[in-house]
């Protein structure tokens, strides 16, 4: 229970931490370009409609080596690029902040997990910063590398995620270390009355 009751708490700072990064910092528009003309907006839903879909681009479809030659000679002569269209939605933001929430409560749930193992604030931080690094580089830098996310948006990104591990893990780290004081002085009393 107080690993549940750790994730809960470090979920929520790690929503907090999130919101003021993407409201109250740049952090959030770091490497975005808006598009050129509201022209491509209206072309884009023209030819894509209202269908959510993740577009890349230039696509090759097949994954034996005829496809990979052929995506790689298109790679050198053509523009690429991934695109997250998604069509008009009226209940997209409090669907997404709600969805956002529990992904992170499920992440810091998960980093209690990893943290109950070891005891001490600064190792528990210390595991908090390493899971924190895993998150950023496994994705962030993937998609830099594979899809050209600019520099600019993966480096904020990353410190984004990583400063959403470090203060949650602070959190876990001092609910867990309460509970590792209660239970210490509990053990101290029933021995002081043996």
């Amino acid at each position: 229970m107080r690993i549940v009751i750790a994730g809960i708490l470090g979920g929520i700072a790690m929503f907090i931490w999130a919101s003021i990064a993407h409201i109250a910092t740049p952090l959030a528009t770091i490497g975005l370009s808006p598009l050129p003309t509201d022209t491509v907006v209206v072309q884009l839903r023209q030819q894509l409609g209202d269908k959510t879909a993740l577009y890349f681009f230039p696509y090759v479809s097949g994954t034996d080596s005829k496809a990979m030659a052929d995506q790689e000679a298109r790679l050198r002569t053509e523009p690429s690029g991934l695109l997250a269209y998604r069509g008009p939605s009226q209940d997209a933001f409090p669907r997404q902040m709600i969805v956002e929430f529990a992904l992170e409560v499920v992440e810091s749930l998960l980093v209690g997990v990893v943290l109950v193992k070891t005891s001490g604030f600064v190792p528990r931080m210390g595991l908090a910063l390493a899971v924190g690094l895993v998150a950023a580089i496994s994705t962030n830098f993937s998609y830099w590398n594979w899809y050209g996310f600019s520099t600019g948006y993966t480096f904020a990104n990353g410190f984004t995620e990583i400063v959403k591990y470090l203060v949650a893990g602070a959190v876990i780290a001092w609910w867990l270390g309460r509970n590792d004081r209660m239970a210490r002085a509990f053990s101290d009393a029933r021995l002081g009355g043996a």
